[in-house]
């Protein structure tokens, strides 16, 4: 008999493991947490269409959805099964939402660079921190030339003195355009992708003064918000100059235009950069502002308080409130997700229904995916929903322990209540920080290890001094009595300005470099375990949470980057190190390349000094050279030459007469020239021109354990929506204007250039 006993041992733990496993399962059960699998589903399957190469269908929905209410409807498939059939709705739903995205969404993205002459209408105006006006314009029509995909709407910059242009009017003037920018290297974040969903087609910057603005045109409900918004802007701006102003702007109005550089990257290095875009912080602060404000107000008139539900009352308020907030903030993705948040949470109050609760974060987010759900893929959707979720699910956990506790002791004055809100705010701290730090590290490859600091000192002055001063001033503006409550909150940002600028220069943020996207949806179902699981089934989290640390690193780092315009080229050494074939690279670019592959804060690019000499060049040709002399690009001639630390030769130029030259020794032939030819007529180099450039985007080149040489794109070969442009002819064919005036005739050509951010007509083509 004894032998017997290690055989039972086994079936025995398999049983006791399922009997735990269906305790949970009925846990689950009488929380109706099931309903969660619902909109996590749906935002998987919006990320699936605009991350991944999947094009649903009318068909595919459909299959989906019958699918799913059979597993719901059949009374004979077991309980787990069900859950089945909500995740196959969940998915049909977020399939659905794109479909229906992509058939309302058709935005022109603008082809190229071009300067052109525009006629359209103000929508929206900005000043910013060196007086310069950006104007977001409705274009009507363009002159000299005329575009033949001319962008509906685009942002324009003002550096010339003029008398701003009001709300609705009439923007005339010379500009140059370009398209919104793609990613920086493969996999960064491509910002054509928001514009095209925002509505923006284009960006460029004004040659010269717009002519002065004619009649008005019959405002619209927006222009009367915009010009409000303006409004409120200036009078805040005028008793509160400077940073302190524009900051202050920024909470109540959002704009952020005037803030400065510097106080957008301390506080971006402290962490505390999310409390200068309105988001569900604000949306929170405002909401719990009027909500006990008005409760209190008429609580203490009896007769109110005996007569009428003065919390629905009160609830009713702090939703116009906040409903006034999210369009006085303007149309972005943050505000409007954050008001659908608040104004479930709101409604919950005014059914009888707890408002804390993660039903309605999973209703939330249902409503915001059904929107917008490209959203569903961006930095800010991805972090403000992790937070909210953890947040509310640690409330829940900490709300079931006290109950099993029993009620605590002592009065809310009491030293207990106070260590318990002081613990709580730092908790609350720990927790959102956690929630949110892989998705920072994924979209912008940094990290800030003592912003949970900086947070738990900075949040309780915007929660309890900063944020109430200014609602109230802002319920004080009509009366003109705005300036003291505006001095209080310019002493509270003052001091978060001085917290931030020394927490900054003690503890830099440091660049993370590149997460996989593999990590990413590990730790995303890390959190949705321990965040909306009301039983053990949240210890099942650890398993993707280790493995995300395993799959942590998306693979190879690049040996050399390439910007899309050709002309910024970086090599990148064995320790990370990044070395530029210019001079002064573009901080926009080095800055997000150095993010994603170095340890290096302070790494810096090489001056271009060395020059091309028989033995330097000797060197960088001959692969068989284990270590050679230099480090960066040689250049002479129009033709400048690295190796990489592999060997990859690497040989690029600007003159499309080195075509040949390049492509006879080198192993990658790069020509930041927009010439006709696709491959090397001489030596067997692989060639990137601006045209091949032009549609893939960005590059990052390695050389694979095979030994082969890989070239990774930043745009797929199958575009997507806003990389479509991309394919349009360029130079553009355009009609020539009618000629009905001398002037027209006689006016000066404008030029059409090809992208090369040279600003100047292209060379002939070989």
């Amino acid at each position: 008999m004894a032998p017997r006993a290690p055989a039972r041992a086994p079936a025995r733990l398999l049983q006791q493991w399922g009997n735990w496993f269906s305790r949970q399962i009925e846990i689950e059960a009488r929380s109706r947490s099931a309903f969660a699998l619902f909109p996590i589903a749906m935002m998987t399957a919006a990320a699936l269409v605009y991350r991944w190469p999947i094009q649903p269908n009318l068909f595919l929905v459909g299959l989906l959805a019958v699918s799913g209410i059979a597993l719901l409807v059949f009374a004979a498939i077991p309980r787990p099964l069900r859950a089945g059939g909500i995740v196959l709705l969940g998915f049909a739903s977020g399939f659905a939402a794109s479909l229906v995205e992509e058939a309302r969404t058709d935005t022109t993205l603008f082809s190229g660079e071009a300067t052109v002459r525009i006629t359209g209408t103000v929508v929206a105006r900005e000043e910013d921190d060196r007086g310069r006006y950006r104007y977001i314009v409705e274009i009507a029509s363009t002159e000299r030339p005329v575009l033949s995909r001319p962008p509906e709407c685009a942002r324009i910059v003002v550096s010339s003195r003029h008398d701003p242009l009001p709300i609705g009017s009439t923007y005339r003037g010379l500009v140059r355009l370009r398209p919104p920018s793609g990613p920086a290297f493969p996999g960064a974040h491509d910002f054509a992708f928001a514009s095209y969903y925002g509505g923006l087609g284009a960006y460029g910057f004004s040659l010269g003064a717009p002519e002065a603005p004619g009649a008005l045109r019959e405002p619209t409900f927006t222009d009367r918000i915009a010009t409000l918004r303006l409004a409120m802007g200036e009078a805040i701006r005028a008793v509160l100059p400077g940073a302190t102003g524009a900051v202050a702007s920024a909470l109540i109005t959002g704009e952020r235009a005037g803030i400065p550089e510097d106080i957008n990257e301390d506080l971006r290095v402290t962490g505390l950069a999310h409390v200068l875009s309105i988001s569900g912080f604000h949306m929170a602060l405002v909401a719990g502002f009027f909500l006990i404000a008005t409760r209190m107000s008429l609580a203490a008139v009896a007769p109110l308080a005996l007569r009428w539900p003065i919390k629905k009352l009160a609830a009713l308020v702090a939703l116009a409130a906040t409903g006034f907030y999210f369009l006085l903030a303007g149309d972005n993705a943050a505000t409007e997700r954050s008001f659908v948040m608040i104004a479930v949470m709101l409604g919950a109050v005014l059914l009888d229904r707890p408002a804390l609760t993660l039903r309605n974060v999973a209703i939330a987010a249902v409503v915001v995916v059904a929107l917008s759900p490209h959203v569903v893929v961006t930095a800010t959707f991805q972090m403000s929903f992790a937070a909210t979720a953890a947040l509310i699910g640690a409330y829940g956990a900490y709300a079931r322990w006290q109950s099993r506790r029993g009620a605590a002791r002592g009065g809310m004055l009491s030293l207990r209540a106070l260590t318990v809100v002081l613990l709580g705010m730092a908790l609350s701290s720990l927790i959102a920080g956690a929630a949110t730090a892989p998705f920072a590290i994924y979209q912008l490859q940094r990290g800030a290890p003592f912003s949970l600091l900086a947070n738990i000192i900075a949040t309780p002055m915007f929660s309890f001094w900063i944020m109430p001063f200014a609602m109230l001033a802002v319920l004080l503006m009509p009366f003109g009595w705005h300036a003291l409550p505006l001095k209080a909150v310019g002493w509270g940002l003052d001091l978060v300005f001085a917290l931030a600028a020394s927490f900054a220069d003690a503890f830099p943020d440091y660049p993370t470099g590149l997460m996989s996207g593999t990590a990413l949806v590990c730790f995303s179902a890390a959190i949705l375990l321990v965040s909306f699981s009301a039983s053990g089934l949240r210890w099942l989290a650890l398993g993707p949470f280790v493995l995300g640390l395993i799959l942590l690193r998306p693979g190879p780092t690049p040996e050399l980057l390439v910007f899309e315009d050709g002309r910024e080229v970086a090599s990148v050494d064995a320790s990370g190190r990044l070395h530029s074939i210019r001079d002064r690279p573009s901080s926009f670019v080095w800055d997000q390349w150095q993010r994603a592959v170095t340890s290096d804060p302070n790494a810096k690019s090489d001056p271009q000094t060395q020059p091309d000499t028989a033995e330097t060049r000797r060197a960088g040709a001959d692969p068989s050279v284990s270590e050679p002399p230099a480090k960066t690009f040689r250049c002479a001639d129009a033709v400048c030459r690295s190796l990489t630390r592999s060997g990859i030769r690497i040989a690029w130029s600007d003159d499309y007469e080195k075509l040949d030259e390049i492509c006879r020794d080198s192993d990658l032939a790069i020509m930041a020239r927009a010439v006709r030819a696709q491959t090397c007529r001489s030596g067997s180099a692989e060639l990137v021109t601006l045209r091949t450039l032009r549609r893939s985007g960005s590059l990052g080149v390695h050389r694979s354990a095979d030994g082969a040489i890989e070239v990774r794109t930043s745009i797929p070969r199958q575009p997507q929506p806003w990389n479509l442009h991309r394919w349009a002819a360029w130079p553009e064919f355009w009609r020539k204007a009618p000629k009905d005036t001398e002037e027209a005739s006689s006016a000066p050509t404008e030029t059409v250039s090809d992208s090369d951010g040279s600003g100047r007509p292209a060379s002939p083509e070989p």
